[in-house]
């Protein structure tokens, strides 16, 4: 009983530290991907979103 107490704890406190979902849409691709998912997907500049693919493709150039 304790340990399916512990295992409701812990989803509510996941679920809580997990970021909404927010859709953009790639500057370059145009693929439509959750800029809040943990990968390297980011905002050029602070206002072009990339993707994770093209943040690793074209991640030579810098900021």
């Amino acid at each position: 009983m304790n340990s399916e107490k512990i295992n409701n704890e812990k989803a509510c406190n996941d679920s809580e530290n997990e970021k909404p979902e927010k859709i953009e849409k790639c500057y370059f691709c145009l693929k439509e991907f959750d800029i809040n998912k943990d990968d390297s997907s980011h905002y050029k500049f602070g206002k072009y979103p990339m993707c994770a693919y093209c943040s690793e493709f074209y991640g030579f150039y810098s900021d």
